[in-house]
């Protein structure tokens, strides 16, 4: 034993001679640096300083040599030692001159600079290049173009320069072939189809909602858990979702394994209430799930909202409510389900910060926000002004993360916005079966300067009118809530055998007081009536070649509580506008007009259910008449089935519509995206409407002018948002009506703008 212990020391012992014999001492008294030509002399000196006039080893030149290969300025470095010299010869790594892109059509070329994060006069090097390759590929693998190819040469320059040449090869969209379910026995594979993102390649598919995204499968995933779960399957999973590549790359199939589960039912509903004695039937009747009823996950979270807002109604500020699943019995597929009610943390608003408004004043963001820094944290608030900020319509997404701060009970706010283009020149085709070819050209900018400010102007010309308009808005004058608006207009209108010119300008200013937008302002119009050759009217308009001057002062309060201003699906939306002439001018009238419409989801939103209502009333004041051009007249959407000026007094010689004094009209209509494949963005309606305008101060050979009967009207409508623009069919048929009315069945329009 002793004498192999022996045998091992020495064996270290050599080991140990030879790595010193070969570790070589180095006495360092001048350095020479040769190649460089870009970077100082100074730059390398200041790395090589600390060995100088000392002694160095082989192990501190290989240090010398990785500190300047760390610094990315040098492609290749060679350091020895001569006698007492310490030699460092470089060859310095290229400067980027030019980047160009060839073969791009799908991403613009300052969109792949953008890709690429490499820029003119940075250091060429091969690590970024190769992220750059990747972030290429991966852009347009995002886009469904899963096999593009990025090839990149170098143009070497003088003076260390190169410029870098991107050769892209963008390949085919891979799209959607074929999508397979295994394992769903309650539901078909063409209802699965309709509820995920992903879809199969078809010939109404136009416009890419087919091509393959790998981000859809984390989203088709949820999803499929979501449409299950609203429908009782609590236990359903996904088991396995993959993709198969056909043979000639064109596209994959998907397929997709499920376990369904079973339909489980409420057995019972409990509550652990920590804020108050609130009694069991009260909170019960906050929540939409019942005993013996299907679970449905969308009444699970309504109810909590629900509970939430009774509590918050009750006072309490921050409020917190979960759930538990208890005594689940998988035989008999029941449960209970326990509500949480506990009060949460206190917390208030240390800081918001709002970023990616890259255009738009940070101010014009702020004013916007009900909740403030310094406020007590509250989820609604912070909702609704989310939701402001949506309604802009200045951004393409508003997003918001709540981040905890080193001191417990305070967060900070972070609001994060994507900027979307606001102005837009349009240009627009339009073709109604009632109305006839129509064009639009409008310059339209929502947030000029990014301050907010409205600007417009806009040409509509169709075979009945022609309408000229020049505005601009300032919804915050000198930074107060007050707004301030101008339009000059010009219009001509074709009404039956007539034609009504207006010309004049609106002004006005507006605040906000709680939910209600005040507007007060004047309006000065200067109209004209006239009649072609071949006039064949016997009533009185009251204005047969007249030019009238109307001067008008008025006053309207509106409120729109909606969830969104072009597609609402939930909310109400309430106008009245005043209006009273006479204030110089050859016109003297009072006109009220009101309306309002409610938007109320059922069935969590897959149905939309609307009713509304609107009317309006003119009256003369001091013994004067009111004019044809001042009355109120029915569109072909008034009373949908009825044709224009197609309700209300006719002239008894020509039977055209002479308008009236006084209107109602009422609608309701339930929509739906759910009865057509939702890709499509196509709505199926069904409406009622009714209405009715009657009424002149000039009645001498007019009928119906004291006939305020309501006429009503069925029917059924398509609207279909298409990617060249908005397409609808109106079908509608009266169901009560005067002889002398004027029907019109179906209606179709079409518009693009671009």
């Amino acid at each position: 034993m002793k004498s192999k212990n022996s045998f091992l020391i020495i064996i270290i012992l050599i080991f140990l001679d030879i790595s010193v014999s070969f570790s070589n001492d180095y006495f360092i008294k001048k350095v020479e640096i040769t190649g460089n030509k870009r970077i100082p002399t100074s730059f390398i000196t200041n790395i090589t300083n600390k060995y100088f006039n000392k002694k160095i080893t082989d192990e501190e030149i290989n240090l010398i040599t990785k500190d300047l290969y760390k610094s990315d300025f040098f492609d290749d470095i060679t350091v020895k030692v001569d006698n007492d010299t310490l030699q460092i010869e470089v060859i310095e790594t290229p400067v980027i001159n030019e980047i160009y892109f060839f073969g791009n059509s799908f991403f613009t070329e300052e969109q792949l600079k953008d890709i690429v994060k490499i820029n003119k006069r940075d250091t060429f090097s091969k690590n970024k290049l190769n992220k750059a390759i990747e972030s290429i590929k991966l852009q347009y693998s995002k886009t469904g173009r899963k096999f593009a190819k990025v090839e990149v040469s170098k143009k070497e320059l003088s003076q260390s320069r190169v410029d870098l040449l991107f050769e892209i090869t963008e390949g085919e969209l891979v799209k959607v072939n074929k999508i397979n379910f295994f394992g769903n026995k309650v539901f078909s594979n063409n209802k699965l189809k309709s509820v995920i993102k992903t879809k199969e390649s078809k010939f109404y598919r136009l416009f890419g909602s087919s091509v393959f995204k790998e981000e859809n499968i984390i989203l088709d995933k949820n999803l499929l858990k979501r449409f299950y779960n609203r429908r009782g399957f609590i236990d359903f999973k996904v088991l396995s979702y993959k993709r198969e590549l056909l043979p000639d790359y064109s596209g994959y199939n998907i397929n997709i394994i499920l376990n369904e589960g079973d339909t489980f039912v409420i057995n019972d509903i409990l509550f652990q209430n920590e804020l108050s004695n609130t009694n069991k039937k009260d909170l019960l009747n906050q929540v939409e799930l019942k005993k013996g009823d299907v679970f449905d996950e969308r009444a699970l979270e309504e109810s909590k909202k629900n509970i939430n807002n009774f509590f918050e109604k009750d006072g309490f500020t921050f409020i917190k409510i979960n759930h538990e699943i208890l005594n689940k019995d998988n035989k008999n597929s029941k449960f209970d389900i326990k509500f949480i009610i506990s009060e949460a943390v206190k917390s208030y608003v240390r800081r918001i910060n709002i970023t990616g408004n890259t255009r738009t004043l940070d101010k014009v963001l702020r004013r916007e926000l009900l909740i403030l820094e310094g406020d007590p944290f509250n989820g609604q608030k912070l909702k609704d002004s989310l939701n402001a900020l949506s309604r802009l319509g200045y951004f393409k997404s508003v997003n918001v993360d709540i981040l905890k701060t080193e001191t417990p009970g305070v967060v900070d706010i972070e609001i994060k916005v994507v900027e979307d283009l606001t102005g837009s020149f349009s240009f627009g085709i339009g073709y109604d079966s009632v109305e006839k070819t129509s064009f639009t050209i409008g310059l339209d900018e929502k947030n000029f300067l990014g301050k907010g400010l409205k600007t417009r102007i806009s040409i509509q010309t169709s075979e009945k009118s022609t309408k000229y308009n020049i505005g601009i808005t300032e919804p915050f004058f000198q930074d107060t809530p007050l707004s301030l608006s101008g339009d000059i207009f010009d219009q001509e209108t074709e009404i039956g055998q007539k034609d009504i010119e207006k010309q004049g300008f609106d002004i006005g200013f507006g605040f906000k007081y709680y939910d209600y937008r005040n507007r007060f302002g004047y309006r000065y119009v200067s109209s004209k009536t006239t009649t072609d050759d071949n006039f064949t009217g016997t009533s009185i308009s009251g204005e047969e070649g007249i030019e009238i001057e109307t001067s008008l002062l008025n006053y309207s309060i509106s409120s729109n509580d909606t969830d969104s201003f072009l597609n609402p699906t939930e909310g109400v939306k309430k106008s009245l506008k005043m209006s009273m002439a006479g204030v110089g001018g050859d016109s003297k009238f009072l006109k009220t007009e009101a309306s309002f419409k409610q938007y109320i989801p059922f069935n969590y939103g897959d149905y939309i259910f609307s009713y509304g209502t609107k009317f309006g009333t003119i009256s003369s004041l001091d013994d004067e008449k009111v004019t044809s051009s001042n009355r109120f007249y029915f569109n072909s959407n008034s009373v949908r089935g009825f044709d224009l000026n197609g309700i209300g007094p006719r002239d008894n010689g020509n039977d055209n519509g002479v308008g009236g004094n006084k209107f109602y009209t009422g609608q309701i209509e339930v929509k739906s995206t759910k009865l057509i494949p939702g890709d499509l963005g196509i709505d199926i309606s069904i409406f009622s409407d009714i209405g009715s305008l009657w009424d002149t101060d000039y009645p001498t050979n007019v009928k119906g002018v004291n006939d305020s009967s309501p006429r009503a009207s069925a029917g059924v409508a398509i609207y279909w948002n298409t990617a060249v623009g908005p397409l609808s069919f109106i079908w509608g048929w009266p169901i009560s009506e005067e002889s002398y009315d004027k029907d019109n069945n179906f209606k179709f329009s079409i518009g693009t703008s671009f």
